[in-house]
């Protein structure tokens, strides 16, 4: 037994690393980024980090041309000379003018491909990618892992979507009743904000929402999410609220006319309340506070909800997918195109669980 351990060993210890590429040689992809130029010529930027060394690391972008995402994937491999590491994209980046043209193609390769990382984050950029990418990260190695991080601590904030990834970006593509929307960033300065939401119908990328807007198509959008409100009264003295969301959806058919009723129940606790020192924050206050700001943001969810829907005609709150399943999927034709003459009736309830620390 002694003996074949120590043969099991001496093969761990000298055979292990035989026929692969010294670490020199190699290259890890941490961002992939798709732009379109004005001849429809279709074009791939790699962002990746290259191993100079033991403790020498590097970061590099090669953008390629081509038809196709692995023409482009092959011009590549002939300019960089190295062997590279699958299974390690952080970011998928997609430019406006490319999510226009189309992604058809970057979905089928997504999927496709067995070597791809389905945890990868996808997102639109106003700017184009190679531009993007090019940019020094600040706070990560490489413009790829500064984008994710972006994007993944958004989530407490804003109210954020969660379903950044790839493996929500196809559920999001090929359930019945759902369009793709992705997280919209910018160039900011020297670096990268969020800045809206890119909306698609099919694989192709319709519209964008604002920044002003982008809170409270979340809140009507999302199942679970965080985030901040802010109310003012006559005086201009305001209240912050940290929210935690959440939402029902019920959905009536009467006389072929589709209602979708969004309930949100948003439990809340005072971050911080520039109010007179006169105004205490009673058990009695807050119950007035509660009613008072349920009724202020239902308001202003029923106006967001009512502009989206009569200016575009999309839904962009995640609903149709409850009409699916309740009148089944050989009418998704129907629910689709009678969106627009659809109701959307917007009920938010607000419960202030603590007025926080008090100090007087």
């Amino acid at each position: 037994m002694k003996k074949i351990s120590l043969v099991l060993l001496f093969m761990l210890i000298f055979t292990s690393c035989y026929g692969k590429p010294s670490i020199e040689r190699t290259s890890v992809i941490a961002g992939i980024g798709h732009d379109i130029d004005k001849d429809k010529t279709l074009s791939s930027s790699f962002e990746f980090i290259v191993f100079k060394s033991q403790n020498v690391v590097d970061k590099s972008v090669v953008t390629t041309k081509g038809k196709s995402i692995f023409e482009m994937f092959n011009k590549r491999l002939l300019i960089t000379k190295r062997r590279h590491l699958p299974g390690t994209v952080r970011t998928l980046l997609i430019s406006e003018e490319r999510g226009k043209f189309g992604i058809s193609d970057i979905i089928d390769a997504f999927l496709r491909d067995q070597e791809r990382n389905l945890n990868t984050t996808v997102a639109v950029s106003k700017q184009r990618t190679e531009e993007i990418l090019k940019l020094n990260a600040k706070d990560s190695n490489t413009m790829a892992e500064e984008i994710e991080d972006l994007i993944k601590s958004s989530y407490e904030a804003n109210f954020t979507q969660r379903d950044t990834n790839i493996k929500d970006f196809f559920n999001m593509y090929y359930q019945e009743g759902r369009h793709i929307m992705l997280p919209y960033i910018e160039k900011y300065k020297d670096t990268v904000k969020l800045s809206g939401i890119a909306v698609f119908k099919k694989d192709k990328l319709i519209f964008t929402i604002p920044e002003e807007d982008t809170k409270y198509i979340n809140l009507l959008r999302n199942e679970k999410a965080q985030g901040y409100l802010t109310f003012f009264d006559e005086n201009s003295k305001s209240i912050d609220l940290f929210c935690n969301s959440r939402r029902n959806v019920k959905v009536d058919i009467n006389d072929n006319k589709i209602t979708y009723n969004i309930y949100l129940l948003i439990y809340s606790s005072v971050k911080e309340a520039n109010i007179d020192d006169a105004q205490e924050l009673t058990k009695d206050k807050l119950i007035e506070l509660e009613e008072k700001y349920s009724n202020e943001l239902t308001k202003q969810l029923q106006e967001i909800a009512d502009k989206y829907q009569n200016k575009y005609g999309t839904d962009i709150f995640d609903v149709q997918k409850y009409a699916v399943a309740k009148l089944g999927r050989d009418k998704i034709d129907f629910i689709e195109e009678n969106f627009i003459n659809s109701n959307i009736k917007i009920s938010a309830k607000i419960k202030i669980l603590s007025p926080g620390r008090i100090i007087r």
